[in-house]
């Protein structure tokens, strides 16, 4: 018999977390420098040609004799040219991961599933907003999706962020530190970015790559994990088996048991979420269980700065 399942977040589903987007705030404060080499209807801190005065600058070959600052230049005896605030549309792109570890989850939902939910309000948000949205899901084959503010196109990206997400046999997965040079290269500068995983491969390789995209785009971080990796369930005797093979017995009632796991695993997270904040990335850490992720993750709002 042929085995189906279900996607991770249903069409009713995806309508309510349109509505939710909808009604959703932020906190204007996460706005950074936009800097699109799309032209839209906001004005940006980049010099250029656009609608507003900005400033004088010197004459340099090429520059265009219609932008010619008459009045400053016969002051100075020097050829001078306006510069212009530019108009630029602020876009996100969402780094979705759906690898196996991804697939996990003892309460509610999987880590796939929560980890969807924001890519949708997130997604949802932003085109709400007018800014344009795009993305990679990181699965065994990653799927990238252009930018685009058309509602279709951003409806599609999240129905397969939604799309079942079934076992996947042990193959060959892209790391964190693959895909985060991919990003850096195909992004516009300035573009918001969003990282939405459980970092089980976040080390020190990358570091590099994560630094390189803070040099150019703001970068939020959402740290997906499941009750289960901060605190045993009280689930008894267990009988577990290793990615070796080995069966293993399990007291999950022994006090100091469960208190070595509680501390070894906040120490593991504390420490991700140290270095994610040190390289100065903004970082949430998000249950499976919370189900209002856009109380906690910080969603494209107004028009930027």
């Amino acid at each position: 018999m042929k085995l189906t399942f279900p996607p991770l977040l249903t069409e009713t589903e995806l309508q309510a977390l349109y509505q939710r987007a909808r009604s959703a705030t932020a906190d204007s404060s996460l706005q950074n420098l936009l800097e699109q080499r799309q032209a839209g209807d906001v004005a940006s801190r980049y010099r250029g040609a656009g609608l507003d005065y900005a400033e004088s600058r010197p004459y340099q070959p090429g520059d265009e004799p219609r932008f010619m600052h008459w009045s400053v230049t016969a002051r100075t005896g020097k050829a001078h040219v306006k510069q212009f605030r530019e108009e630029r549309r602020p876009a996100v792109f969402i780094v979705l991961d759906r690898r196996k570890a991804m697939h996990f989850g003892t309460k509610v939902r999987l880590k796939a599933a929560q980890a969807a939910r924001v890519a949708a309000l997130i997604a949802f948000a932003a085109t709400q907003q007018g800014w344009a949205a795009s993305g990679v899901i990181l699965e065994a084959q990653p799927h990238w999706f252009p930018a685009s503010t058309d509602t279709h196109a951003v409806w599609e990206f999240v129905r397969q962020c939604a799309a079942t997400c079934p076992p996947l046999p042990t193959t060959h997965e892209p790391t964190l530190a693959s895909i985060l040079p991919l990003i850096n290269a195909s992004v516009v500068r300035g573009t918001h970015v969003y990282l939405l995983s459980d970092f089980t491969d976040l080390d020190a390789a990358c570091e590099a790559h994560i630094l390189q995209l803070l040099h150019h785009h703001p970068l939020f971080t959402v740290q997906v994990l499941d009750t289960a990796e901060c605190e045993l369930p009280t689930a008894g005797r267990l009988n577990l088996q290793g990615l070796d093979g080995v069966t293993h017995c399990v007291n999950l009632a022994d006090p100091i048991l469960r208190e070595q796991f509680r501390q070894q695993a906040a120490a593991l997270h504390d420490g991700q979420a140290q270095r994610l904040r040190g390289w100065g990335c903004h970082y949430t850490q998000l249950l499976t269980d919370v189900d209002a992720p856009e109380l906690a993750v910080p969603l494209p709002h107004g028009m930027g700065t």
